[in-house]
């Protein structure tokens, strides 16, 4: 094959490949959008303040998709409620766009709860329930508290502390047993 007729389909080659992509894009950019019409546009609500579930449902309605993009603690904000969102209300997007919101996890603080007289494990998934680990620091002797079960907590029941916090138990042995009664001189040593 020679130099010329290489550089001839070469240079059919790349028209073709040209006229390709200015088709595509005139098809794509023009001619389908004025067929199927343009995306109609959208307002965004004021999301900010409202459960997760109930933006969602408006999101849903408006023809839009919900994407969490973050949870973070508040101290004023109820679990699953809206934080922020983007874009900000009132900006129009194209039906089925997607808005991105921000959550609250709730309370970053948590009330230690009263697990005195609890099995220690009755204790340990009640702690696990509240975000709380446990962690057992001693056992003594009490007759009003089953073996086993928690005596007493620190912190204490009712005290707010961060979650994953680590709450030190100790439990009760139970009743004191009752010393040996046998004495030295009740023992029988033989004779040799």
């Amino acid at each position: 094959m020679s130099k010329f007729r290489v550089k001839k389909w070469a240079y059919m080659l790349g028209i073709a490949v040209g006229i390709i992509f200015v088709t595509a894009f005139i098809f794509g950019q023009i001619i389908f959008p004025l067929a199927i019409g343009k995306p109609k546009k959208v307002e965004i609500p004021e999301l900010v303040g409202v459960s997760l579930a109930q933006a969602k449902r408006m999101l849903n309605d408006l023809k839009l998709h919900a994407v969490v993009e973050d949870s973070l603690y508040s101290e004023s904000a109820k679990i699953d409620q809206i934080l922020d969102q983007s874009p900000q209300a009132g900006t129009k997007i194209n039906e089925d766009g997607a808005v991105h919101l921000v959550i609250s996890k709730g309370s970053k603080m948590v009330q230690v709860p009263d697990v005195r007289g609890s099995s220690f494990q009755e204790a340990m998934v009640m702690l696990r329930n509240y975000d709380l680990r446990s962690t057992i620091v001693d056992s003594v002797y009490d007759e009003s508290i089953d073996r086993n079960a928690v005596l007493t907590s620190n912190p204490k029941p009712g005290s707010k502390v961060e979650k994953k916090s680590l709450i030190r138990l100790i439990l009760s042995k139970g009743a004191e047993p009752e010393p040996d009664s046998l004495e030295i001189e009740d023992y029988y040593y033989p004779e040799y």
